[in-house]
């Protein structure tokens, strides 16, 4: 029997009480008290002042992954509850996979709340697990919510999927055995004299990790070849467009990444970053008051030393960035490398070609410019064309849209470009 924690309202962590999954999965189906605050709801503009309001005040929420001793919080985690939650917002069809445990329709009615049962889940491995059951299930799941205290909001779903007869995901595997590199980031962790100078009004803005990699033994290396797993990254990035009910989320995430990215980072810097990603990609934009909130959230997590890079990109080769390559030469490489291995061979290829695209020469990206490029034929891209053509589109319109950055690169007395793109990580979400 499966037992998760029931809390009052979203703003109460404390004094929650324990539920069966199953009298969990009766409200849901058949509601309770609360009803008539989630059919009030429902009837309100989602990321509306009221909508908010109702949601954060009168409706219970529920925490899925972890049992806790007091306080929902990481340090006061007792055990697993033997599941774990994985939030999905878009109505997009999920398709019928034997994890399923259950899967029922969001508050907002935009999304889904899905449970999979799980075997030894802990707070070290929850990230991992996450994203390798997110694949499993084949769904873009919300990054946000990849948290183990996640709350979930009470929702109403007559016709929510169950099956009790659900597989159980082992998770003892999901941690990678890390690489002596990824070893060594690990116990260095992020300092600014990585790779800082020492002013602070004038330091680099890293928009991604990648030369963590090439410090100490690496500094002279060309570039680093993963030929039996990809290697995880931090790139943030924001989609191209925001709507409504994504936007606060989408901030925080975003600007969380860059903090971690650069510990030394400032509220001003902050300001001028957020007001930029603000009226470029938000529709409509958020109030000031809001982005206010969401970075003293931020400078405060950082000045307590929680914050964390999520991993979010996959890549096969990480080219030197302190050295300078033409994108022929890195296509070289690319080609070469991946010329090595016989599993996905063709895909790789063309990947790598994307990820090191050089529009200022080539211009937007097109099926036929790839295929002069690479080794592939024009019909082998096509062949292939369908796992890269959003992504590529994405691409197109980024490199399209970026004329909209100049008024804030101006304005700022550090240059820098942010990369608006839709990738998995936040997939119209977050």
């Amino acid at each position: 029997m499966y037992t998760v924690t029931k809390y009052k309202n979203i703003k109460n962590p404390k004094d929650g009480f324990r539920l069966s999954i199953d009298k969990v999965f009766e409200i849901i189906k058949n509601g309770d008290s609360e009803l008539t605050h989630i059919k009030y709801a429902r009837r309100l503009k989602k990321g509306s002042k009221e909508y908010d309001d109702v949601k954060t005040n009168l409706i219970s929420t529920f925490r899925f992954n972890f049992l806790f001793k007091g306080k929902a919080s990481n340090k006061n985690i007792t055990d697993s509850t033997g599941l774990i939650f994985i939030d999905v917002d878009s109505n997009k069809k999920i398709n019928k996979n034997e994890f399923i445990f259950a899967k029922w329709k969001s508050l907002s009615k935009n999304g889904y709340g899905i449970l999979v049962k799980v075997d030894g889940l802990t707070i070290d491995n929850f990230n991992n697990a996450y994203d390798e059951i997110s694949k499993l299930l084949n769904i873009n799941s919300d990054i946000g919510a990849r948290k183990p205290t996640q709350q979930t909001v009470l929702s109403y779903d007559p016709k929510m999927y169950i099956n009790h007869n659900s597989k159980v995901y082992n998770c003892a595997n999901t941690k990678k055995v890390p690489s002596p590199i990824k070893q060594n980031l690990e116990r260095r962790g992020l300092t600014s004299n990585d790779t800082f100078s020492n002013s602070s009004e004038y330091r680099k803005v890293r928009f991604n990790n990648i030369n963590d990699y090439f410090q100490n033994k690496n500094m002279d290396l060309d570039y680093i070849f993963f030929p039996e797993n990809k290697e995880k990254i931090c790139q943030p990035f924001v989609p191209i467009t925001v709507k409504e009910g994504q936007r606060n989320n989408t901030m925080f995430t975003y600007l969380t990444q860059i903090t971690a990215l650069n510990p030394w980072i400032n509220n001003n810097y902050l300001s001028k970053l957020a007001d930029s990603v603000n009226s470029n990609a938000f529709k409509p934009t958020l109030q000031q008051s809001e982005i206010k909130n969401i970075i003293n959230n931020i400078l405060k997590l950082n000045e307590e030393g929680k914050l964390e890079l999520y991993l979010n990109k996959e890549r096969r080769i990480l080219f030197n960035p302190n050295k300078e390559f033409t994108f022929k030469e890195k296509m070289e490489i690319s080609n070469r490398e991946l010329g090595k291995l016989r599993s996905e061979k063709t895909k790789d290829i063309i990947y790598e070609c994307i990820e090191i695209w050089d529009f200022n020469t080539l211009g937007k990206i097109t099926q036929k410019k790839i295929a002069d490029e690479i080794t592939p034929s024009i019909s082998t891209v096509k062949r292939h064309w369908e796992e890269f053509k959003s992504y590529v589109k994405e691409l197109n319109t980024d490199f399209k849209a970026r004329g909209k950055l100049d008024n804030f690169e101006n304005n700022c007395s550090i240059k820098y470009s942010i990369n608006f793109r839709e990738t998995p990580f936040l997939k119209k979400s977050a």
